[in-house]
């Protein structure tokens, strides 16, 4: 490819301002890749990137959104995630749908996810997947609480310590009746 060039929306004194004032380091990276693309012009990427020790793709990405927003390049820069909002429901629509379960689960009901999931796919009118789900209890401050199973062998090992405990209370009391 050809050289990269940047648009000269602020001064090398300004970038070096911003570079040195700035208190982030992946953004002073950023602005190291711009002040460098300014300061010599006529590289390749491949260039940049070995003086830069980045990836060509960054270089590339850095110099377009500086040369499309200007000094305020850096409020526009997202790294991974979703970037659109996806939510099916509104905060307020989650919240009154929670509502209608709420009594469920306050009369020491088991609020089951297959029925909440039931609930939320007619409001939204198609399937969700699980990680809504668990989304949508997580930003309501719900969680997950499940009475603790017990082990199929649990009442062997209670009889046999109550067992003990008869036998050892006899033999302590003989011991102290003998002295």
């Amino acid at each position: 490819m050809g050289s990269l060039s940047i648009e000269p929306h602020l001064s090398v004194p300004q970038l070096k301002e911003h570079l040195y004032s700035c208190r982030n380091g992946r953004y002073a990276s950023y602005w190291q890749i711009i002040l460098t693309l300014s300061l010599s012009p006529g590289k390749t990427a491949k260039e940049y990137a070995a003086l830069l020790g980045c990836s060509e793709g960054k270089l590339y990405r850095i110099r377009r959104l500086y040369n499309k927003e200007g000094a305020d390049f850096t409020k526009k820069l997202q790294w991974g995630g979703r970037r659109a909002p996806r939510c099916l429901l509104s905060y307020e629509q989650e919240e009154a749908l929670l509502q209608t379960q709420i009594a469920t689960a306050l009369g020491g009901g088991i609020l089951i996810a297959k029925q909440l999931r039931d609930a939320v796919e007619k409001k939204v009118g198609h399937r969700i997947s699980d990680d809504y789900l668990w989304d949508l209890l997580h930003r309501h401050g719900w969680s997950k609480k499940a009475p603790r199973p017990e082990h199929t062998k649990t009442g062997e090992v209670k009889e046999k310590r109550e067992a003990f405990k008869k036998k050892s209370l006899h033999f302590s009391s003989q011991k102290v009746q003998n002295h």
